[in-house]
């Protein structure tokens, strides 16, 4: 049977892009997020010629029946939909009583509903293992060049329990009584997915803010750019992405004093006033913008390298035009 993929996943509001021929990439829309940056860069497949699909970030798949499910219709209306966009059929039996459901040709997974959240892929034991793997004797030569690079201090690395896996930097998140709730895989350096959620991870601020005392907080756009800040002295909070922050988490900075740092770009900018709107309501804020005239995604760790040149310059400056002492 062939039926109008692209229009069926118009209906649930999932946009195929026009030029895809076999198999189209969405950002997930079955877990956004169980994904950093609310998978800016796209990390589900759409089979066009059936319908399935598969998220490659979190690892959340099924058919189409599934992904009108992950959008939030009932399995009455999901089965409806299939059925208009011709991915399946009515069943015709003479004589026979049978309910909506046996009359209809659809896969024997529809009658189950949704799946179930799927439960985190890790445990306090993986989070031991990794830490020590990152600072394995045989990782430190890895380690200096991460450090330097990203202006991390391994005394802040141990601190948010930071670990190496398959070529990733492990980030683990944890709630405000520092349960284990999702670990982020990150992989420096440019091309390809830099910042992966491992499947069932919840997104959440990290660290928690009920695990930083501190009084006055900086919010900065991922934990790269916290780990930085963290490592300068500052009491950063990261938040997963320009779309990943909730209103919800505002009041657990109730009585603070927050500054708001993001991404040079509009999607940074508008994430750090709408930041700023929910927490005008609990705490004094105040949003910073690291370079006005720049639209790159530069960054807070983009910001602290130039500022460390610009140190340096001076100092050398100063070293070559100091006159000679003379006895």
């Amino acid at each position: 049977m062939t039926g109008d993929v692209r229009a069926f996943y118009a209906a649930i509001g999932v946009d195929l892009p026009q030029w895809a021929t076999t198999n189209a990439s969405v950002r997930c829309f079955a877990n956004p997020e169980a994904h950093a940056h609310e998978d800016r860069m796209p990390s589900c497949s759409v089979n066009l010629g059936h319908g399935a699909w598969r998220c490659w970030g979190c690892g959340a798949c099924g058919g189409a029946y599934d992904a009108a499910l992950a959008r939030g219709h009932s399995p009455a209306s999901a089965i409806g939909l299939m059925v208009e966009h011709g991915l399946t059929e009515r069943r015709r039996y003479a004589g026979t009583r049978q309910s909506p459901r046996e009359r209809l040709r659809v896969h024997p997974a529809a009658v189950h509903g949704p799946p179930a959240p799927a439960a985190l892929r890790a445990t306090d034991t993986d989070v031991r293992r990794w830490h020590q793997a990152l600072f394995s004797p045989h990782r430190s030569r890895a380690l200096s060049l991460v450090c330097q690079q990203r202006l991390w201090d391994p005394a802040v690395m141990r601190e948010l329990e930071l670990g190496y896996d398959r070529g990733r930097i492990t980030i683990p998140i944890r709630d405000d009584a520092g349960r284990l709730v999702g670990v982020l895989r990150y992989r420096p350096g440019s091309g390809g997915r830099k910042m992966l959620a491992l499947p069932g991870s919840r997104l959440g601020l990290v660290p928690h803010p009920a695990q930083e005392p501190s009084q006055r907080v900086v919010l900065v756009e991922g934990p790269p750019d916290m780990i930085a800040a963290r490592s300068f002295g500052w009491p950063a909070i990261a938040v997963p992405g320009d779309h990943a922050w909730q209103a919800t988490w505002a009041p657990l900075f109730r009585s603070r004093e927050v500054t708001v740092a993001m991404d040079c770009d509009s999607a940074g900018r508008a994430a750090a006033k709408r930041i700023a709107a929910d927490l005008a309501h609990v705490c004094p804020v105040r949003v910073i913008d690291l370079a006005p005239v720049r639209h790159d995604g530069f960054d807070l760790t983009d910001w602290l390298h130039s500022q460390l040149r610009i140190r340096r310059l001076a100092c050398e400056r100063f070293s070559s035009s100091k006159p000679a002492i003379r006895p």
